[in-house]
């Protein structure tokens, strides 16, 4: 059985019992055909290195306070880059002009509440996925079915426990989520008062207007108006920020 031995350039085929007296007559030499010239260097794709970092998630907190401004810096060290505004207007022209991963919102402010900046935000086509938080010292079940209604994803009372609240907004930032109230819990604002011995009960958002003589009664009458348009799905509890107007008119 010949030996084989193979090179680029040639194949040598050695008889064994001829091998080596033999080897010039029994050697053959296989010049392969020429080759086309190689093309030029290909351009290098360009590797982005594993060590690269990433882009850093943008959170957008909304506060007027400078103390709760600091905590917050404190609670999302090297979380994220954060960027604080003192008003919802402000934050409302920020949140137009730049793209932001999540917002995070006081409650109340000097100039209106979470509300209104949220419907305005969620008015907005690019901000209709956009992650919400509330945080408010005046968080209970009912100001937090409030805003969820408005549009918020989630809501957590203060002061925020430290822990916890890194991990609702770490989880915000992954994979967003949407919270559900464990009780449907509507608050509607209505507007009393006292005229030629009756008392007067108006509710803005269903447009009633009641009086009696008996307060109790007005109250009953305008809590059975309320369930009765909640039972067949409106949507009510948006009336927030109310203030006594009173004009003086000289004649």
């Amino acid at each position: 059985m010949p030996f084989v031995i193979s090179h680029s350039a040639f194949n040598l085929q050695i008889s064994p019992r001829e091998f080596p007296s033999t080897l010039a007559s029994t050697a053959s030499i296989h010049t392969p055909p020429s080759a086309p010239p190689l093309p030029g260097p290909l351009p290098r794709p360009a590797i982005q290195s594993p060590l690269a970092p990433s882009r850093m998630k943008q959170v957008l907190y909304v506060e007027d306070s400078a103390t709760s401004q600091l905590l917050m810096r404190k609670y999302l060290q090297s979380a994220c880059e954060l960027t604080i505004t003192p008003s919802p207007r402000a934050g409302l022209a920020l949140a137009q002009e730049r793209t932001f991963d999540l917002v995070v919102t006081d409650y109340l402010f000097p100039d209106g509440d979470a509300l209104d900046l949220i419907t305005r935000l969620r008015l907005h086509k690019d901000n209709t996925q956009l992650p919400i938080v509330v945080v408010s010292s005046c968080m209970d079940a009912t100001l937090l079915n409030r805003v969820l209604k408005a549009g918020a994803n989630d809501g957590m009372a203060k002061p925020l426990p430290t822990v916890e609240f890194r991990a609702m907004i770490e989880r915000m930032l992954t994979e967003a989520y949407i919270r559900t109230p464990e009780k449907s819990i509507t608050s509607v604002t209505c507007f009393q008062w006292s005229a030629h011995g009756e008392f007067h009960e108006f509710c803005p958002e269903l447009a009633v207007h009641l009086s009696s003589t008996d307060r109790d009664d007005v109250n009953r009458r305008m809590t059975s108006a309320i369930r009765d348009q909640l039972t067949q799905g409106a949507r009510l509890g948006f009336t927030t920020h109310e203030k006594t107007i009173t004009h003086i008119v000289q004649t």
